[in-house]
């Protein structure tokens, strides 16, 4: 059985307009509270929000690089992540496999937070 890191390397990414249209693309999201400022102006966001699942994403992309797989997930999206925002992973620890996930905008506004259930990913 392989040992579980006490903490999964943090992943960082950019969410300015290029990803937005990107994201969207991949993901057929073409809602204009994404991509039009005008259109995200007059929502009470007041400008573009960055696609939710891309926090999620990011997530599961810095457990997939620890060699790790999600099992089981309980999240919540806390914040709108506003699009020009950094988005940084952070997964801890706790009991057994069991950890304590988040995703930070720009360093400060928790955005996602919950709870993660890993295990060591097989080997292809």
């Amino acid at each position: 059985m392989t040992e579980l890191p006490q903490e999964i390397a943090p992943l960082t990414i950019a969410t300015g307009p290029e990803a937005a249209r990107a994201y969207a693309a991949l993901t057929q999201d073409w809602n204009p509270i994404h991509l039009d400022p005008g259109f995200a102006a007059a929502t009470p966001f007041g400008r573009p929000i960055a696609h939710g699942t891309m926090a999620l994403n990011l997530l599961v992309e810095a457990v997939s690089r620890a060699g790790m797989r999600v099992v089981d997930l309980d999240i919540r999206f806390s914040a709108p992540t506003y699009v020009g925002q950094s988005l940084s992973t952070r997964a801890v620890r706790g009991e057994g496999a069991d950890y304590a996930v988040s995703v930070l905008a720009d360093g400060e506004s928790v955005v996602l937070k919950g709870r993660a259930t890993l295990a060591a990913r097989a080997a292809p």
